[in-house]
């Protein structure tokens, strides 16, 4: 029998388009409770005025509640890929507590302090909520999401839900102090979440510039801690700095000299980010793309440092005289040197792929200690010496551009060409 959960049946640019119209309509529901009495005459405008002035509040209030709650749904049905029967009906139970604001509102305009109208509105915004969150706990458990979405952005999305849920329900409570506070603890809690979503959405942007002059220094060790994200380094920056390029996120660097040679060491802050404990709120994880290049006259020693994701790195211009990748998890391309003299390349490698190019005209010596992944070698240029775990080339000893290769592997697959 077929999964039935896995089964496509849904429009998903349909769902979106009655989505869209419901949550239009009940926004335009909202503002037919805000009039004046036929009857009103011209001297008492400003008293009729006044008068409506809780029903204005009601009005705006319900109003962001109800474009706030679109938001999210527009956010969440971006990420669903694939629909199912079920997914429907959890969009329609929460498209019909959109539906029943605008009546929750009107009650609530003509009676603002009384206790049952107030729990009322306000369990209706709880329940839209949470239907929300069933929603996206349905598509995230039967995999209808994105399937490049990360993780911890499902979970954020729902930690979202569940706390906007139980924040305005507790802000209820007030009620029992005076009902004014109740209104104070809606308008407070709407402006927080706006100012954690902007703020998210500044770290999900933020870059930073690195420029770390070369201040005449005659060599160069570079430090570049980096976790996930995309890092990306060339080798073509100003013959004044050491290493300079755009990193997004937080970075912290450290400087320091003894006599010539200049030591740097980049740091990526992840944790700053509004994905941990602090900032429950984040819709997106922040960017870590890194893009650096370093200068390419002096020699220098490169370590790096990765837990996850791609690494690029084109060293052909550089002088290069010793390279440390320690990698996690992700892929490496790698184009070593062709012009540096002697190189010593070392790396420890969890699971992923890595291809290793070799320039024509330079000599290598590849060394596989431990690992259990796949080795690729083109033995036309790098023959196997013994145990098949050694390869060299045949003018090793006397090239004088030469490279020796120390390999660690975990899972990982190479390709040296």
């Amino acid at each position: 029998m077929p999964n039935k959960t896995n089964e496509i049946i849904v429009d998903l640019t349909r769902l979106n388009a009655l989505s869209d119209g419901v949550f239009a309509i009940a926004l335009t529901l909202l503002v037919l409770d805000i009039r004046i009495p036929e009857n009103t005459l011209a001297g008492e405008l400003s008293t009729t005025l006044v008068e409506l002035a809780p029903r204005v509040l009601i009005y705006l209030i319900s109003f962001i509640a109800i474009g706030g709650a679109w938001g999210s749904h527009q956010r969440m049905l971006s990420q669903i890929k694939r629909g199912d029967g079920l997914l429907v009906w959890f969009n329609l139970l929460s498209l019909l507590f959109v539906t029943l604001l605008p009546a929750s509102a009107v009650l609530l305009g003509r009676f603002p302090s009384e206790f049952i109208a107030i729990v009322l509105f306000a369990a209706d915004v709880i329940l839209i909520q949470l239907t929300a969150l069933w929603l996206w706990r349905h598509a995230s458990k039967y995999g209808l999401l994105n399937t490049s979405l990360d993780p911890r952005v499902v979970r954020s999305v729902g930690r979202r839900l569940i706390l906007s849920a139980v924040c305005f329900g507790l802000s209820v409570v007030l009620v029992v102090l005076n009902t004014n506070l109740v209104y104070v603890g809606w308008i407070g809690l709407f402006a927080f979440v706006f100012t954690t979503d902007w703020l998210s959405w500044q770290q999900v942007n933020k870059a930073t510039q690195i420029a770390i002059p070369l201040d005449g220094a005659a060599r160069g060790n570079i430090e570049v801690l980096h976790g996930a994200g995309h890092l990306n380094i060339l080798s073509d920056a100003a013959d004044n700095a050491l290493v300079q390029g755009t990193c997004r996120g937080d970075v912290d660097s450290h400087v320091t000299r003894e006599g010539n040679l200049l030591k740097t060491r980049l740091d990526a802050r992840p944790g700053q980010g509004f994905l941990n404990w602090r900032y429950p709120w984040a819709w997106e994880t922040p960017v870590f793309d890194w893009n650096l290049s370093l200068i390419p006259h002096i020699p220098l020693a490169l370590h790096i440092e990765k837990r996850e994701r791609e690494i690029y790195l084109d060293l052909t211009k550089t002088h290069l005289t010793d390279l440390r990748l320690e990698i996690g998890e992700g892929s490496i391309n790698l184009r070593l040197p062709d012009n540096a003299g002697q190189t010593a390349v070392h790396i420890q490698a969890g699971i992923g792929s890595l291809a290793i190019h070799v320039p024509t005209g330079v000599a290598a010596h590849i060394q596989l200690f431990k690992g259990q992944g796949g080795l690729d070698v083109d033995l036309t240029r790098f023959p196997l010496v013994e145990d098949q775990k050694e390869y060299r080339s045949s003018d090793y000893d006397t090239a004088t551009n030469r490279v020796n290769i120390h390999l660690e592997l975990g899972l990982s697959s190479v390709k040296i060409i």
